[in-house]
């Protein structure tokens, strides 16, 4: 029988059948796979007792990106002591999938420092092991990781790939290139270093050589979504808005139940949308929000199906043209925004040397970003407090507009460069992605408010006159903030109360003066403010967030859990608040769910210190230093002079782990671009080394029963470390 034919009712064995879906799998054919192993379960009911149908049916559940359906297969196999090392490497793969890395990562480790196992798991461990490291930002350990994968000198296609994936994501693209070239030179069916490619490729605006590269790749893996996905982008980026949302499309026939089929609706429909399809636009939405009303999409897919309902008949848009679409290196999306828009107006500018002007304390702030451009020459700017209608005047005129939006407390720079009123959408050109964001008037605004919606607006000097009018409570502001992060708090205090008094509209004054009572302990102050902020705009996260720390001080730990639930109800992507739950919940006792906050914490922001080594202290006063080392580790290698992580490090793994890390030479990591990808949802996750931190009754006085966190479903395997 033929790889494509699955005609088969029956087998002669249950050998035959993981044969033949192994076949399929080879061609990749994943859907016949799938049939073939459902076959064989009617064949014999027990057969998806077997660890190896468990292994293989969830390698087919990953290739059809139904990634939490994988997990649970994968978990399963992995609880029989026979189960092939296979299974816990394509745990890793798919944990890497979903977003998981850390767990990924610990994972993966085992098996690639494991000197008993088989070489080509190692091996291949070892290279997605580089990804993992790479996707947290730890560059040193992901090129020892895949040099290390290299040293057993079997180079393979997914080596080469997993390598390309590292040179990408520090900016090698060039290098990337050949590394990718050369996966398929070995394996021209290697799919991940197809989408890589062409990924890399469409990155440096080679735009046909990627489009090329997709279309060929699909003739040989006609069932890998990625490669549609992609294909679906590129197409948007030549306006061919119909075939951009029929690759969408298709990746929904192919897998109905992939974890990206919400986001494939909502791409699809805002292809079909700029494309003046409204019909077919609102079908998607109506599709999303109904098959996935608990997705993270599905609000604001119900938002621009609300507005296209009530468009008018001729809603006025615009976009700016031609605006420059340069990926931001490292965290630097302010520089990089100024230098788009410097290089907009025609005064060339790159952002490396902006951020040497403008970052301090690896961030940029508004009072520097003023600064920096009071001393640039040939150029006018202003700030100002704009409304929407502000913006939608200035970018009539032909102005972007430099600003940021908030998730929680943590800022983004980005530049305004359209609007359309027909979907209620602001267009802006978001450093980290190539394409321009839409973002619904409702999103926006909400983030927006954080900082008053403060703008900046860059003319060249001779056409200052385009400039909004001048508004002196800008500087105002501005030095307000100055003081503010250089820790000046009864200066910020003074110039708040002042500024409150001038323009009590205006939320920052009251969110320094809140910040102030916080440093202070002043609990009363600081409830008082926040709940004046609260009045004025009650979905105000940061006002919600600090009536949580507030109840925290005084001690009433259900008040700050109910107000820490209200404040996620807002946003869920701030990793301050889920580092405070994860805090609250460790503070009484609750180790596995409060670990899984930390966790969640560093999901958001890998290299957030704070949680990093609270996890690493927690997990060394259980007697578990195996988890403890894990944290301590990475922390010495995010920061070399961090002297409380090297003392944890020397306690749970010995002065000869440190003295590793420190006789290594040190190199100077190029900065990193980073290469488009939507985030994947957050399903549960398996166990960090000794996560199961308490025995106890996890059932909280005061706590709601969905409540558990967000790894709050639990896990039944934990990894083990070498």
């Amino acid at each position: 029988m033929a790889s494509g034919d699955i005609t088969a009712q029956t087998f002669s064995s249950r050998k035959v059948c993981l044969a033949r879906a192994r076949e399929h799998m080879s061609g990749h054919a994943y859907g016949a796979a799938g049939q073939t192993l459902k076959r064989g379960v009617e064949q014999w009911p027990d057969f998806s007792f077997d660890p190896d149908w468990l292994t293989l049916s969830g390698h087919v559940a990953w290739r059809q990106e139904r990634l939490a359906e994988a997990a649970r297969f994968l978990r399963l196999a992995i609880k029989d002591p026979s189960a092939h090392v296979e299974a816990r490497f394509l745990l890793g793969r798919v944990l890497l999938d979903q977003g998981k890395v850390e767990r990924a990562a610990a994972l993966l480790s085992t098996i690639a420092n494991n000197e008993n196992g088989l070489v080509p798991y190692r091996m291949h461990a070892g290279s997605a092991l580089c990804v993992a490291y790479a996707a947290m930002g730890l560059n040193k350990l992901s090129q020892e990781a895949i040099e290390k994968a290299a040293a057993f000198g079997l180079i393979s296609a997914q080596l080469l790939a997993d390598e390309g994936y590292r040179l990408a994501h520090v900016g090698g693209f060039k290098e990337a290139e050949v590394q990718l070239a050369k996966a398929l030179q070995i394996d021209s069916t290697c799919e991940e270093a197809f989408a890589r490619l062409a990924n890399v490729l469409y990155v440096q605006d080679k735009i046909e050589g990627a489009n090329e590269v997709l279309l060929y790749a699909i003739e040989q893996s006609g069932e890998y979504l990625p490669l549609y996905r992609l294909l679906g982008e590129i197409s948007l980026h030549r306006n061919k808005f119909r075939e951009s949302a029929a690759f969408y499309k298709r990746c929904i026939e192919i897998s109905p139940a992939s974890a990206h089929t919400d986001a494939c609706h909502y791409c699809a429909g805002q292809a079909l949308q700029r494309g003046g399809f409204v019909d077919g636009a609102m079908g998607e939405y109506r599709d999303l929000v109904k098959k996935f009303p608990r997705s993270d999409l599905a609000p604001q897919a119900r938002v621009r199906l609300g507005s296209l309902e009530k468009r008018a008949r001729a809603p006025r848009q615009r976009r700016l043209e031609k605006f420059p679409r340069v990926l931001q290196k490292r965290n630097y999306c302010a520089p990089n925004t100024l230098a788009n828009v410097l290089r907009y107006i025609g005064k060339p500018a790159i952002q490396e040397e902006i951020a040497a002007r403008v970052m301090k304390n690896s961030s940029a702030r508004w009072p520097e970003v003023f600064a920096f451009l009071a001393d640039l020459d040939g150029i006018a700017f202003r700030g100002a407090f704009c409304g929407l209608d502000d913006l939608k005047v200035l970018i009539d005129k032909g102005l972007p507009v430099v600003t940021t939006e908030f998730h929680g407390m943590s800022g983004h720079a980005l530049a305004i460069t359209g609007y359309d009123d027909g979907g209620e959408l602001v267009i802006a050109q978001d450093p980290r992605f190539l394409e321009p964001v839409e973002i619904t008037y409702t999103e926006f605004l909400k983030g927006w408010a954080h900082d008053d919606g403060l703008c900046v607006v860059i003319v060249p000097e001779k056409k200052k006159n385009l400039l909004p009018a001048e508004n002196p409570l800008v500087a105002e502001v501005v030095k307000l903030l100055e003081f503010s992060y250089e820790g000046r708090h009864d200066d910020a205090a003074k110039v708040a109360a002042e500024l409150r008094a001038k323009a009590p509209n205006l939320q920052t004054p009251l969110r320094i003066l809140a910040q102030t009572a916080l440093e202070r302990k002043d609990t009363k102050a600081l409830r008082q403010y926040s709940e004046e902020a609260l009045k004025a705009q009650p979905k105000c996260f940061w006002a919600q967030r600090h009536i949580g720390d507030a109840c925290w001080l005084e001690g009433d730990s259900a008040g700050a859990l109910k107000a820490f639930r209200k404040a996620r109800k807002i946003d869920n992507r701030d990793e301050h608040l889920c580092y405070a739950l994860g805090e609250l919940m460790l503070g009484k006792g609750y180790r596995k769910r409060g670990r899984g906050w930390m966790l969640a914490a560093l999901r958001e922001a890998p290299s957030f210190r704070r949680a990093r080594l609270r996890l690493a202290q927690d997990c060394l006063e259980q007697g578990d230093k195996a988890g403890a080392a894990h944290h301590a580790r990475i922390l010495v290698e995010y920061d070399p002079t961090d002297a409380e992580a090297k003392g944890l490090l020397v306690k749970s793994a010995g002065e000869a782990a440190l003295r590793a890390i420190e006789a290594r030479p040190v190199t100077k990591p190029r900065s990193t671009k980073q290469v488009q990808k939507p985030p994947p949802p957050p399903p549960e996750d398996p166990k960090l080394p000794g996560e199961d931190g308490g025995a106890q009754d996890e059932t909280e006085a005061g706590a709601e029963q969905d409540d558990t966190g967000p790894d709050g479903e639990g896990d039944d395997f934990e990894i083990e470390v070498e």
